[in-house]
């Protein structure tokens, strides 16, 4: 079983919903379920969908052309023309037939315009019937649903609009093969503690089954599997798990996409009931999230927090990542161990502030006014994003450093149906600290890590300031101090580097001999794993440097590997292949082959196969990636 889903509507439409209702629903049935939601920067109206895979087994990618086709307004058959093929079956009301591009008012200028010229250069009219039949003509089989019956039918006296997700959602579950009963539960679930709510839509899903019958699309009922206990998270939500788990105590932030539903999801969930050995604790000590007027008081404010003693971290995007400069260098001077979860999505400036991107990394590594050591790495997996989430806390608290923790933008909003939390994996480090008296050496000078005893506000008198400063931190401009004292800081990343396992830095996934090494970091893992089980199909062998830790860098490791490989393909979501970059500056070796992709969408284990097999035939030596709407 493999089915690619795309279900879109006008944001604010109610596609969460409606894909929330198929992901629980093959969730909860035994079967694994990947989604990536895409959405306009708008409030409400203009487009936005989903993108899902359900398989027997948990998937690592998506895929286009997808098999299933859900269209819940006109606007999305004509946005995803090309995303269908021989194997897709189109969804859509067959009450919209008549409407035309011209009317489409929530659709972008320019998308508009390579939208006429795909229909008229095919001889198509520029109306959905027409793109109905462009659409057919590249083999997709149309099923017109009428929407408003069923909706009337299930619920006479109802707003037929309110319940078109619903179909949608459930006529897809249908042709899946997924037993009603758990599209049911799933609207139980979803609309918990709103029974009127709940009793319209479990009609409107037996009324949309039924069509789905009397259609003849609905698949055979598939056996609901054995279901051990899994969680379904995004890499927000999964984040934010890993630092409740790590033992954060304090968070600030300021509202940014995509990162604050973080610390909305942290606010929500501190208590996490299911963890029946930490409840206790947890509920005992809490977390405080502030939501401060701007990046620069969030910044401030969790450095305040961490001064306190408790674990402190903020989370934020690429603008408000920016504003937050000086106060990263400020951290740095005074030792700080301060975590900065950063989402990454497209810039510069505003640039595509709901879209995917990697093109912050150079500016991770290198923020702030200065030289000052921080741990800068990144999580490529929804699962990864727990563990590291905790990580990010312990590194700060061992080594009295920023630590920034990227995540992209495809990540944070990547729903994946994960295992059970591994908590025997999450410990919390302790720390030093000074003894308790008037005069503590806070910066002391004789280490042999570079990491002097932590003390915090409260427990001794010490002195924190900007400038350069001696071990007590008084202020100071002497040279001999102004050596030591930079040489004692950035010690603690050789100490880091040390210490922390090559693991936890960078892997090589798959067979040390191989016709093609991919690298990568971030969300590209899983279609890259993908992509190598595809190859070995055809008879080409295929393994990957998956990068995560970028400072300290892993330069031995990286250059073991890379300088015995084959054929070196870097993949990255950016325009100029920064990890490529870093790799040639710690290693000299310069990968020439790229597959690149920085229009802000999600990458699909379709177009890299395609781009890595044009690189082997030697058809070119970068690829830059365009799918996606």
């Amino acid at each position: 079983m493999d089915f690619n889903i795309l279900i879109g509507g006008p944001q604010g439409g109610g596609i969460d919903t409606a894909a929330n209702l198929v992901g629980k629903a093959v969730a909860t049935s035994g079967y694994g379920v990947l989604s990536v939601r895409e959405y306009h920067s708008n409030i409400k109206g203009r487009h936005s969908y989903t993108h899902m895979r359900v398989m027997d087994k948990q998937p690592r990618s998506l895929k286009y052309p997808v098999n299933i086709f859900v269209a819940l307004d006109p606007d999305t058959i004509f946005e995803h023309l090309d995303d269908v093929s021989e194997v897709s079956t189109v969804l859509y009301d067959k009450t919209t037939e008549d409407y035309d591009l011209q009317a489409a008012r929530m659709i972008m200028r320019d998308t508009s315009v390579k939208i006429r010229r795909i229909l008229t250069e095919n001889g198509f009219e520029t109306t959905i019937r027409g793109a109905l039949g462009y659409m057919k003509k590249r083999g997709a089989r149309l099923l017109p649903i009428p929407f408003s019956d069923i909706a009337t039918q299930a619920v006479p006296d109802g707003t037929p609009s309110r319940y078109y997700n619903t179909i949608g959602a459930a006529i897809t579950l249908a042709i899946i093969g997924i037993d009603r009963k758990f599209a049911d539960d799933a609207i139980s679930y979803i609309f918990k503690g709103k029974q009127q709510v709940v009793e319209e839509n479990v009609k409107v899903v037996d009324a949309s089954y039924k069509f789905a019958e009397d259609s003849k699309v609905a698949g055979k009922t598939l056996p609901a599997l054995p279901t051990p206990r899994k969680l379904l998270l995004t890499g927000n939500d999964a984040s934010a798990l890993g630092k409740l788990l790590g033992g954060l105590r304090f968070q600030t932030y300021y509202p940014i996409t995509p990162a604050s539903d973080e610390s909305t999801t942290i606010e929500e969930h501190q208590n996490i009931k299911w963890l029946d050995k930490e409840a206790a604790n947890l509920k005992k000590g809490g977390v405080v999230i502030v939501q401060t007027e701007d990046e620069l008081s969030a910044v401030n404010m969790a450095i305040g927090g961490a001064l306190t003693g408790v674990r402190s971290a903020t989370a934020t995007s690429g603008p408000g990542f920016s504003l937050m400069a000086e106060g990263l260098s400020f951290a740095g001077m005074d030792e700080v161990p301060l975590v900065v979860t950063f989402y990454e999505r497209g810039g510069p400036s505003t640039g595509l502030p709901t879209r995917n991107g990697q093109s912050d990394l150079l500016f991770a590594l290198n923020a702030g006014h200065g030289e000052y050591p921080r741990i800068v790495f990144s999580s490529g997996t929804v699962d990864e994003c727990i563990y590291d989430a905790a990580k990010a806390l312990n590194y700060a608290a061992k080594y009295q450093m920023p630590v920034i923790h990227l995540i992209d933008k495809n990540l944070a909003n990547t729903l994946d149906l994960i295992s059970k939390v591994d908590l025997d994996r999450i410990k919390i480090e302790t720390v030093k600290l000074a003894k308790e008296g008037d005069d503590v050496k806070r910066y002391d000078l004789n280490t042999d890590n570079g990491v002097s005893p932590y003390t915090t506000m409260g427990r001794n008198i010490f002195w924190m300031t900007g400038d350069e400063h001696d071990e007590l931190g008084h202020v100071t401009e002497d040279s001999d101090i102004r050596d030591r004292m930079m040489e004692k800081r950035f010690k603690k990343l050789e100490t880091a580097d040390r210490e922390i396992p090559i693991d936890e830095k960078a892997v090589l996934i798959g067979e040390k001999e191989a016709d093609i090494t991919f690298v990568t970091w971030g969300s590209q893992k899983g279609p890259i794993l993908d992509v190598i089980e595809d190859l070995k199909e055809e008879g080409i062998s295929a393994n990957l440097l998956y990068l995560k830790m970028f400072s300290p860098f892993p330069t031995e490791f990286v250059k073991n590997v890379l300088s015995s490989a084959n054929l070196v393909i870097d993949v990255e979501s950016n325009y100029t292949a920064q990890a490529a970059q870093m790799i040639k500056l710690y290693t000299g070796i310069d990968i020439k082959n790229k597959i690149l992709k920085y229009n802000g969408r999600h990458m699909t284990e379709d177009e890299i196969l395609k781009s890595a097999k044009e690189i082997l035939n030697k058809e070119s030596l970068m690829v830059v990636l365009e799918d996606g709407s």
